[in-house]
């Protein structure tokens, strides 16, 4: 994943740093990400101020892939099945494997980019997951 710098005033540091030390997130890249794909979620981001057209219109059909890891454990399985039946119509492949006490599970997403926002949050949302990582193909 690209890493970028920003610069933030004290108090927007302090305000991320109170939200990953009450254990909110994970760490202060995951809220950010988090944040931004709420924001994108509710922004319409196919027009930029030169109004050229070098972002993605939130209706645009995508292709993404997901990879989690989560435990293998029941409760954490009965929250990763119900966000997946939200999108079982989007959800065209999945693949799962259990290594040691871990489940990895391999998904493409066929649809519209902002449902595909929309599950990446919730998805994100589900504190006991170890690790998530997606990529939009196009």
């Amino acid at each position: 994943m690209p890493i970028i710098s920003i610069s933030l005033n004290e108090s927007l540091k302090k305000f991320i740093n109170k939200l990953v030390s009450k254990n909110q997130y994970e760490n202060k890249s995951k809220l950010i990400r988090d944040a931004l794909l709420r924001l994108m979620s509710t922004e319409d981001i196919s027009a930029t101020l030169d109004g050229s057209s070098e972002y993605i219109p939130l209706t645009k059909n995508i292709t993404g892939n997901m990879i989690i890891v989560a435990p293998n454990e029941f409760n954490v399985q009965k929250k990763l099945n119900r966000v997946e039946s939200e999108y079982k119509e989007q959800i065209v492949s999945k693949n799962q494997n259990f290594v040691n006490q871990n489940c990895i599970i391999f998904m493409v997403f066929d649809g519209a980019l902002q449902d595909f926002q929309k599950f990446v949050v919730e998805i994100n949302s589900i504190e006991e997951i170890k690790n998530f990582r997606y990529l939009i193909i196009n």
